[in-house]
């Protein structure tokens, strides 16, 4: 039986419908604050979503240095945090008491009413993210990782600069946990060069020595 033109049309329009209350409920991950930093006395910690952003950047660059697909690393890395707007973020002190949903399995659960094609698609993001321990993990799904781990020790080191005396635990973790060259490189000279590193570097090209507002 073939469809009418009226049927697709519904079925396009509920499809789409779908994809913006998916897009609202990604929308969510700019409100929910990174919960590990609160431990560390942060007030008011970086969102899910600003962490996704950098990740997503930092998986790109890995996976260039690594010969890795930097667009489907930097996709993962983009997308690795979604299952958390029905999970929320748990800090590690509350991982040992609160047995969490398997992310795959919150991943389905949030593309189901998607497109086909368009659900698939993501469900393979959150699960080839998730098998970056795994021996069968992708050179891309490391590259995340990596950048996952490289992201929380560049925002611990910004914590510090900025007066913040407890986040030595997470440099530490976060340094021990990269498991690529360009990982392990890069989180060497994070404990090494200041956040404002950057921005000294722009204001020496322009004759001034020091950071003026």
């Amino acid at each position: 039986m073939t469809q009418t033109g009226a049927e697709k049309d519904g079925a396009s329009i509920e499809g789409a419908q779908a994809i913006v209350a998916f897009a609202y409920e990604a929308g969510f991950l700019k409100r929910l604050p990174r919960a590990g930093w609160q431990l560390a006395g942060v007030a008011s910690p970086e969102s899910v979503a600003e962490h996704s952003f950098r990740v997503g950047v930092l998986a790109y660059v890995i996976a260039v240095q690594e010969g890795g697909n930097p667009d489907r690393a930097a996709t993962l890395g983009l997308f690795h945090d979604l299952p958390e707007t029905r999970t929320s973020d748990i800090a590690s002190v509350g991982k040992r008491y609160v047995t969490s949903a398997d992310p795959l399995a919150v991943a389905e659960d949030q593309v189901a009413g998607l497109p086909g094609v368009l659900a698939q698609h993501i469900v393979a993001l959150v699960q080839e993210h998730e098998s970056a321990k795994t021996p069968a993990a992708t050179l891309e799904a490391k590259c995340s990782r990596d950048a996952d781990k490289l992201e929380c020790l560049l925002q611990a080191r910004e914590y510090e600069a900025a007066g913040n005396t407890q986040v030595e635990p997470w440099i530490t973790t976060m340094v021990d946990s990269v498991s690529t060259e360009t990982g392990r490189r890069l989180a060497a000279l994070a404990q090494q060069l200041p956040p404002r590193v950057w921005w000294d570097r722009f204001a020496q090209s322009y004759g001034l020595t020091e950071l003026r507002t």
